[in-house]
């Protein structure tokens, strides 16, 4: 149920952000306001208590927020108080950066290795992607030490595994299943 109302206030901002060409000034906002959440869970916790007025939520909200984002983005974080949807706030931002993604042709892709990836190497891994997929490709490089070699990729909802441990791993089972 959660997951529906936050898709459908984000499907809102979205629409919003078509309407009034400021899509881009929304994402920006957006990851403004997940990153104050993230770095300040206590934040969170005061909007979502229930013992505290819309007023002072908003009161909060204006503070916090006031001069780091837009006047519509202001707004809308009124009408989540209104609506009572303050723990909502992250998905919300979850779900607009998918419909944002969607109408911009991005893909987000983790590449896991065992060492960070240099700059070179994570653009000239996005153009290759870019291309098989025909779309912008946004990576970021997750350092996993049990990786041992080579790249575990998550795009969308698929898993690429480039890894020495997956190679092994299905050497393992090749070697398993065989029957003397």
């Amino acid at each position: 149920m959660a997951k529906l109302v936050s898709k459908r206030y984000a499907y809102a901002l979205f629409e919003a952000g078509l309407e009034l060409n400021k899509l881009d000034v929304f994402k920006e906002d957006l990851q403004v306001i997940a990153h104050v959440l993230n770095v300040e869970p206590q934040i969170q916790k005061i909007l979502s208590h229930p013992k505290i007025s819309k007023d002072e939520k908003k009161d909060l909200l204006s503070s916090i927020f006031g001069e780091k984002v837009s006047q519509e983005m202001l707004n809308f974080l009124y009408i989540i108080v209104d609506k009572r949807r303050e723990g909502n706030l992250m998905e919300i931002s979850d779900q607009f950066n998918e419909l944002f993604n969607e109408h911009k042709n991005i893909v987000e892709v983790t590449a896991i290795t065992a060492v960070p990836m240099d700059r070179k190497a994570q653009d000239r891994l996005a153009v290759v992607l870019g291309n098989k997929i025909n779309k912008t490709i946004r990576l970021r490089n997750i350092v996993d030490k049990d990786i041992i070699g080579g790249v575990l990729l998550k795009v969308e909802n698929k898993i690429i595994d480039g890894t020495v441990k997956g190679q092994l791993e299905s050497m393992e089972k090749a070697i398993k299943n065989v029957s003397l």
